[in-house]
């Protein structure tokens, strides 16, 4: 059975990325293995750009946060799905954090400068987007997914669902619902 993460980068209880992480959840039910991780409830702490974690030769960071104890779940995964709104056109802060923390996957030493368990792995992306140009925020996400690659996650899609401020409204987008079951079969595949 596979293993997926699912990161959702949310403050927003009621908003969409909590609302299509419940339909993820039943779409993967009984077929995949399924953590899920919600950033805005957990303490990730920015990098520290200390280097400690090069001196090692497995993922790992000397901080001792929430994070740190997700690392082997994001080092043994088959796959990771992360949900989040769009924040001033960019990742939310949290998530941010999140991605800056798996520089401690980092190998410089190695051709794919990775120390990653598995290299073998897939990212989908879903991003909510109340306003603003969706290729321009598709593009963003895209070039910060890529970075995902340290840790092992090479295959990724990315998806920015537009006029998708009003908490629930995801639900009336039968365009952007389809997006959505196809990241579940993808990742499930």
């Amino acid at each position: 059975m596979k293993k997926i993460l699912i990161v959702n980068a949310s403050k927003r209880r009621t908003g969409n990325s909590y609302t299509l992480e419940k339909r993820f959840a039943q779409q993967l039910e009984g077929k995949a293995e399924v953590t899920t991780f919600h950033i805005g409830e957990k303490d990730v702490r920015a990098c520290l750009a200390c280097d400690a974690c090069k001196r090692q030769h497995t993922p790992n960071c000397i901080q001792k946060d929430d994070f740190t104890a997700l690392i082997p779940e994001i080092d043994s995964c088959d796959a990771m799905l992360i949900l989040a709104p769009v924040h001033w056109d960019q990742f939310p802060a949290q998530l941010k954090a999140f991605l800056d923390r798996t520089y401690s996957f980092m190998d410089f030493t190695q051709p794919d400068f990775s120390m990653a368990g598995r290299k073998d792995k897939k990212l989908a992306g879903y991003f909510f987007a109340g306003f603003g140009p969706v290729d321009v925020y598709t593009n963003m996400v895209e070039t910060n997914l890529k970075s995902f690659a340290t840790a092992g996650f090479v295959d990724y899609k990315a998806h920015v669902a537009g006029d998708a401020n009003v908490p629930g409204s995801i639900m009336e987008k039968p365009e952007d619902l389809a997006v959505a079951d196809g990241f579940a079969e993808w990742l499930l595949a």
